[in-house]
């Protein structure tokens, strides 16, 4: 029997470490110019939101489209939220290449369609925003984005797996992620109101199953008001001591996750319709990653990256005389659970944080081939292997939360094709220039 997590392992280690992100940036921000004696603390501006956004739930599963427990569509959503937020003083260095930007905390919580189907989780997130263009000297174009942990979705416990499908989600806890795109009036000094587009996604990252994911789209609603520290409303970004160059991210990380199993067909796990796979199985990745800075702000580059999955490709090593509910596989080569690869990144930073993006394609992934050839039996023996689970496109979005010096903390999430849901990045990085 090949090994395996412990089965008690569960995704309240996601919330562990969004806390620890939180906890490290609120670190920064205690330690950063903009409080020391170098500039002026009434320079340093806090702010504290309020916000709504009624949304409409997509429906891209079964689940929300009515095969739930209560029989009900999850069609719409209406979330409220309070936020603190901070600005780095005007004349800090963090002040005078990014004078636009805030960031803080949030909470927040979600009531959903046909109540009882997914519960009202509350979200515990950090945040960050800026400026995108200046429309008048009072009207601005403004975005937000914000990445967390949501509590209190209903789930089952229950060991039956057609009964976890009619909950939907797998486990009471999930991570959020969300965008907002948001038209800003300073309607004065203290107050600004905004609205505009947002987008919403939670997911367990496959660190439980189900995991069919719920995403929103819907029209944010908020009200800042400036607790001290009034700004003006002209501010000058200042550029003029960068330098453009090269940096090195190097990254480690790692994560567990839950894997299914197609025993009956020559096809990978698919993520829909297979078997599930009992335990919770350990991944990790290393990732280098060049990148040309051109400025304060955007960075891009290349990376190489590494992946282990301890649970990959384990549909082309069933034991058939297993039963499908308590299944047994052949350990699977070293080979078949390493992949190797190549993706492009875009970084965008900010203080405190950095976002990087990035779409890759595997370029070592070894095929998996079936122990049981005379369970399946044909003369072809191209029959006998199947595509690898580690093989094709993947996505990565990573939230970097600076530590110390180049040190910073790497919370991620990655994609397969575009579309099925991969596993958490949480680790550590090093950047050095």
């Amino acid at each position: 029997m090949i090994f395996r997590l412990n089965r008690y392992i569960n995704v309240r280690a996601v919330a562990i470490a969004v806390m620890m992100m939180m906890t490290a940036a609120l670190h920064v921000v205690a330690q950063s110019p903009a409080a020391g004696d170098t500039c002026r603390r009434n320079g340093v501006s806090s702010e504290l939101s309020i916000a709504a956004a009624p949304s409409l739930v997509l429906r891209s599963n079964p689940f929300l489209r009515g095969h739930n427990r209560m029989g009900k569509p999850v069609s719409a959503s209406l979330s409220g939220r309070l936020q603190y937020a901070m600005r780095f003083a005007p004349d800090s260095e963090y002040g005078r290449l990014y004078p636009y930007a805030w960031q803080g905390i949030g909470l927040g919580v979600t009531s959903f369609s046909a109540s009882g189907v997914l519960g009202s989780p509350v979200a515990l997130y950090v945040l960050q925003g800026s400026r995108i263009a200046s429309v008048t000297q009072r009207l601005a174009v403004d975005y937000e984005w914000n990445f967390g942990a949501s509590f209190g979705w209903k789930h089952s416990s229950s060991t039956d797996a057609a009964d976890r499908l009619l909950y939907g989600v797998g486990s009471s806890v999930n991570a959020y992620i969300g965008l907002a795109f948001m038209l800003s009036y300073e309607a004065t000094p203290r107050l600004t109101l905004r609205f505009g587009p947002e987008i919403a996604h939670y997911s367990n990252g496959n660190t439980s199953l189900p995991n069919p994911g719920v995403n929103r789209v819907g029209l944010r609603l908020s009200a800042t008001y400036r607790l001290h520290g009034i700004r003006p409303r002209s501010l000058s970004t200042d550029w003029s001591g960068f330098r453009p160059g090269m940096s090195y991210d190097i990254t480690l990380w790692g994560a567990w996750r839950k894997w299914g199993y197609s025993p009956s067909v020559n096809e990978p796990y698919t993520g829909s319709g297979a078997l599930e796979v009992p335990g919770r199985w350990l991944v990790g990745g290393l990732s280098f990653n060049p990148l040309y800075r051109f400025n304060p702000v955007v960075a891009a580059g290349a990376a190489v990256d590494l992946l282990y999955d301890d649970g990959a490709n384990l549909s082309a090593h069933f034991e058939p005389s297993s039963p499908f509910e308590s299944p047994r596989f052949y350990r699977q080569p070293l080979s078949e659970r390493i992949m190797g690869g190549v993706s492009l990144r875009v970084e965008i930073s900010m203080p405190i944080f950095s976002v990087n993006i990035g779409i890759g394609h595997s370029v070592y992934s070894p095929t998996p081939r079936r122990h049981d050839t005379v369970y399946y039996p044909s003369d072809d023996d191209r029959l006998s292997a199947v595509k690898s689970d580690l093989r094709g496109f993947y996505q990565m979005f990573n939230l970097k939360t600076r530590l110390y010096h180049g040190l910073y903390l790497n919370t991620g999430y990655r994609l397969v094709d575009f579309s099925k849901s991969g596993n958490l990045m949480l680790g550590l990085g090093y950047t050095w220039r």
